[in-house]
């Protein structure tokens, strides 16, 4: 916050005079305060200068020195350079602030004891030393002028340069001269050479004014003395600066070791053209043109010449020893001190009232605007602010009470002394309403006549929380333990518990736009006064708590907002309230909309700022945040009631005072605020951009450090969006005051762009900065070399691949062939198991399943699908296992009911092997072995191309080995009937593929007599054979009949078992 006072020159008697004239006015015709105005909104296109001069308000003052960050509290020069850099001087060395980091620069260098900066045309840094000469910064070193190139003294006091690019450096003993090919010469002039040369200052007509220690003027031109002054030529007092005017040619100013400012001009002679007074300061260290008008830096403060007179700046920090100033990029305004530090002063949309008007710090209930004045109701009091500062008195004209008794009031901030007053209201009729818990409980103020309303004239309490005018010109006032009802200056109805609102205390009043009273109270909700009855809406009805702190109408005219003691909703003129849920903070007091659609919420912890439509959507939230850090001088007060003015400005009463905010204006824009990458860090050397403004990065660069920075010096605090592109797939968003340096590792070769933008607190992006980085590739990153690579590598790779494939595969054939050997294996025991249960069968299935392996070889099938058959042979009769031995080895022929269980076994089989879903054809080979192409086989009595591929193959095997195998009840057939069978039944019993598959092997001699086959088997038709069976059956029946004895022998021959019967499976066939 800053402010000045004025003190014109010769004139302060006339002022006093005319102080006293306008108080007297005041106090005898007090009417005339109507007339004090509040300061008006600060014009956003002022000069820096202007708004302090003009406001006094909207500027905040800060300091910074060795206990926040400061390495130092002694600061001898500031500057700044085009990148954004600050640059302080001091005499521990040089510092260097980006805005959120100060860095001080390592002595190591050269530098150190620095008692002037300058920055020339070139944007060179030169610094000036106190022991060790001058320097310009070249990247991140420094050129050392001193002795050894010439200067006659190695402590420079002053910097400048002239039209031509000609460096002058003036020493405690003369003025050098540092042309552009950087030469250094002295200037070679009996008054000069050994002059300690304090000051330095170049005109527009390349004029170089000089001021040394003892107070004399020297004027040079082309390096030349132009004219010279001794001390007390010019003034009595000592001369300790200059500044040329920087539009005037000749102009000059000169300041002073006591108080004053002296205007020359430089003709053919010189000419003193005004001495300004400019105490109280002394000692003027340094004169500087701002927005036209000059400041002046002294010993004891700092303040601004305006014509002649002289405004100083008070409630700073800064107030002594003040060497330097600067002005930023930005428009802020620091200040170097030679023992306190550096301050700066920056633009603040927030003013604190009571600093601004130096009103002791108290906790504010209420603000409001009457007459173009502000008043303020505190804790313990009212106080009145008009433009001239705060009123000490308000007079009152006239004063009754509203039954209109007279009551002995004759001024109206002295009644409320020691007062807690709780809400105050401007109504329609320009008559200021205030609340508060006294005997004056409700006051009308109007224009002087005050009308007092209490409990004499109706109201159950003196303790008055709020008021409230409604749309028919009454007036709604709550207090403790109800609300009553104002016409005119009589209580018409009053509100309590007996009327049907509860016991709690009303806090807050308004109304629907069909009258309706809306009551919000402190524990009961919201109490509805209509005409046909009460209303209450409470937790059941969508509020969150029952506590209400505000009713607010929107501005569309259609919804209520609602201010709960934990959330924020809104209501419509139905009474149908929705809670904002995602709202991110829970204890808010107050909210206004401004003229953009923004909602300014009041919190205890500060103030956030939402567009309405969010709020509206109540959707994800993410809302700007405005606090203490942000320049917000104090907290609201809860429950309190702050003034909005027609222009946008609120006065938020807060816990310590008052904070004036215009809630209209827009912040300033992302797009002015400077980024910079001045350099890298790789792997602890820093990389400096090149001409071209490219950082090349070595190949063998591991760590690499971003030093980027964003310089902004005001109270702005952005989000910066960045990534480096190239690399990053994702941006990362961080705060501007926790943005630090960035770091990558391991990049590859090749070009990148790091990429910055910045966003407002409103979401608004800035444009997009960018700086180019180029990592040198390594051998290993040329497209030749990893070509070369590559092939190498995938000679290798498919060297290393075929060896350990070789390998692998070999491990796979082994356990491949161990595991079919073990599943041959186990199936072979299964099929013997079978075997073992059918003595007529002994062998058949590992025979049945070697045909089956010739068969589907000889057809062709894949070396996996014939091992696969074989094991499903071995157990195509897996189903005798469910046939009783009984049944499965009687030695007689056997009934129809025994021929279908032994049939059976098809099926038997199948349910036993079909819940092995890895090989399915297991179960069909069980299965479907006996169908026939025909269709006449069972157990479903298949055709053709339905019947399963390995049934088929089966089926052919299965015939062969039961008609060419020895039983016990028979020989074997002979192996040439055999083959002319299975030819006969090609297909209608078995399939014709097959059988022919089975006719070309027995060509090739792989199924073939067996070696033990002596040529005698049976010859003899099937059909025949089985006719002597059936015959040798019957026989063998009627002999046991005849009998009759249970140990008679049995003399029939052995019966035959009919597996051997293809033609017909309607047979005896167990098979």
């Amino acid at each position: 916050m800053v402010e000045y006072r004025s003190e014109r020159y010769g004139r302060k008697s006339r002022l006093l005079i005319t102080a006293a004239m306008i108080l007297a006015v005041i106090l005898l015709f007090p009417q005339l305060s109507q007339a004090i105005r509040l300061d008006p909104i600060t014009d956003d296109s002022l000069g820096i200068t202007d708004r302090i001069l003009e406001s006094g308000e909207g500027y905040s003052a800060f300091l910074y020195d060795n206990s926040n960050g400061l390495p130092t509290s002694e600061a001898n020069d500031i500057v700044q350079t085009s990148d954004g850099f600050i640059w302080i001087g001091s005499y521990s060395g040089l510092i260097r602030y980006d805005g959120n980091n100060f860095e001080r620069i390592d002595s190591t260098t050269g530098i150190a004891s620095v008692v002037c900066l300058f920055v020339d045309s070139s944007d060179r840094l030169w610094v000036g030393t106190n022991d060790s000469g001058l320097a310009v910064m070249e990247g991140d070193s420094f050129r050392m002028f001193g002795k050894p190139e010439g200067l006659n003294s190695a402590s420079v006091r002053s910097i400048a340069e002239d039209s031509e690019g000609n460096i002058y450096a003036a020493t405690t003993a003369g003025i050098a001269v540092i042309d552009k090919d950087m030469n250094l010469t002295m200037i070679d002039d009996v008054m000069i050479r050994d002059a300690y040369v304090k000051d330095l200052s170049v005109g527009p007509d390349d004029m170089i004014y000089c001021v040394t220690l003892d107070g004399d003027l020297i004027v040079l031109q082309n390096k030349s003395r132009v004219c010279y002054y001794g001390n007390g030529a010019i003034s009595d007092d000592t001369l300790r600066t200059v500044t040329a005017d920087p539009d005037v040619p000749g102009r000059f100013y000169l300041g002073t070791k006591q108080s004053q400012v002296i205007l020359c001009e430089l003709g053919t002679t010189l000419q003193v053209v005004s001495d300004i007074h400019v105490g109280p300061l002394y000692s003027i260290n340094r004169l500087q043109f701002v927005d036209g008008r000059i400041w002046v830096c002294a010993d004891n403060g700092i303040g601004i010449m305006e014509g002649n007179s002289i405004q100083i700046l008070e409630d700073i920090p800064l107030d002594s020893s003040i060497e330097e100033m600067l002005v930023d990029y930005q428009g802020n305004i620091w200040f170097a001190s030679a023992r306190q530090g550096v301050m700066k002063i920056v633009k603040n949309r927030f003013t604190d009232i009571f600093e601004k008007y130096d009103i002791p710090s108290e906790t504010v209930n209420a603000t409001c605007i009457y007459n173009d004045m502000l008043f303020i109701g505190k804790d313990n009091g009212l106080s009145v602010v008009a433009s001239n500062g705060t009123l000490n008195r308000l007079p009152v004209t006239s004063a009754h009470t509203a039954s209109g008794d007279p009551i002995d009031i004759d001024d109206l901030i002295e009644i409320y002394d020691g007062v807690k007053i709780r809400s105050m209201l401007c109504d329609s009729q320009n008559r200021l309403w205030i609340c508060s818990f006294s005997d004056n409980a409700l006051i009308r103020y109007d224009n002087g006549e005050v009308t007092r309303f209490n409990t004499s004239d109706g109201f159950t309490t003196n303790r008055v929380r709020m008021i409230y005018e409604r749309h028919d010109g009454t007036f709604a006032v709550a207090y403790t333990g109800g609300a009553a009802i104002i016409s005119g200056d009589t209580v018409t109805k009053k509100y309590d518990v007996y009327s049907g609102i509860g016991e709690s205390d009303v806090l807050t009043i308004n109304e629907t736009s069909d009258g309706r009273l809306l009551l919000g109270t402190d524990g009961g909700g919201i109490y509805v006064l209509a005409d046909d009855g009460i209303t209450n809406l409470c937790t059941e009805n969508g509020l969150s708590s029952d506590v209400i702190m505000r009713i607010k109408p929107g501005s569309s005219g259609d919804i209520f907002w609602i201010v709960t003691s934990n959330s924020l909703a809104y209501m419509d003129e139905d009474l149908n309230i929705t809670t904002i849920n995602q709202f991110p903070y829970s204890n808010n007091f107050d909210l206004y909309e401004n003229r953009n659609g923004d909602m300014w919420i009041l919190s205890s912890n500060g103030i956030y700022v939402v567009p309405v439509d969010r709020l509206l959507a109540n959707g994800e939230i993410d809302p700007v945040y405005y606090g203490m850090d942000n320049g917000l001088p104090c907290i609201a007060t809860s429950n309190s009631y702050s003034a909005l003015s027609e222009d946008g400005d609120l006065y938020m009463a807060g816990s310590t005072g008052v904070a004036k905010v215009n809630i209209d204006e827009l912040e300033e824009s992302v797009d002015s605020i400077k980024i910079s990458l001045p350099y890298v860090d790789v792997d602890g050397t820093r990389i400096y951009p090149d001409d071209s403004g490219r950082i090349v990065i070595p190949s063998s660069a591991k760590k690499v450090t971003f030093y980027c920075c964003v310089f902004t010096y005001s109270l702005a605090n952005p989000d910066v969006i960045y990534y480096l592109d190239g690399f990053d797939n994702e941006t990362t968003t961080i705060s501007r005051d926790q943005f630090g340096t960035v770091d990558y590792t391991n990049l590859r070769g090749g070009d990148y762009r790091f990429v910055v933008r910045l966003c407002d607190s409103h979401g608004v992006m800035g444009e997009e900065t960018s700086f180019v980085i180029v990592k040198e590739k390594s051998l290993g990153e040329m497209w030749w070399f990893r070509i070369l690579m590559s092939i190498l590598f995938l000679m290798m790779m498919a060297l290393a691949v075929f060896i350990y494939i070789r390998k692998r595969t070999e491990k796979f054939r082994e356990k491949e062939e161990h595991d079919r050997r073990l599943i041959r294996e186990m199936t072979e025991a299964v099929a013997n198991t079978i075997d073992m249960k059918d003595k007529y069968t002994k062998g058949h299935s590992a025979r049945v399943a070697e045909y089956t392996e010739l068969l589907a070889r000889e057809m062709g099938l894949s070396k996996d699908k014939v091992d696969m058959y074989y094991n499903i042979a071995l157990l195509h009769d897996i189903g005798k296992i469910g046939i009783p031995p009984s049944v499965l080895n009687k030695p007689g022929k056997l009934t129809d009911n025994e021929f279908m269980m032994i049939k059976s076994h098809a099926m038997l089989g199948y349910r036993v092997l079909k819940h092995i879903t890895v090989v399915p054809e297991l179960a069909a080979g069980a299965k479907s072995h006996h169908e026939r192409p025909d269709g006449r086989g069972y157990p479903e009595g298949l055709v053709e191309d339905q019947i399963p591929p390995v049934a088929r193959i089966i089926a052919v095997a299965d015939t062969f080995d039961a008609m060419y195998s020895d039983r016990p009840y028979r020989k074997r057939m002979d192996f040439d009937k055999v083959v002319s069978i299975i030819k006969e039944v090609r297909g209608t019993q078995l399939d014709n593929d097959v059988v022919d598959a089975f006719l070309r092997l027995v060509d090739k001699g792989e199924i073939r007599k067996a070696e033990d086959d002596d040529g005698h088997g049976s010859t003899e038709d099937i059909n025949n054979i089985h006719k002597r069976q059936d015959k040798e059956a019957a026989a063998e029946a009627k002999a046991e009949n005849e009998a009759k004895s249970d140990s008679a022998e049995k003399e029939a021959e052995p019966q035959e078992k009919n597996e051997e019967k293809p033609m017909d499976d309607e047979s005896s066939d167990k098979e």
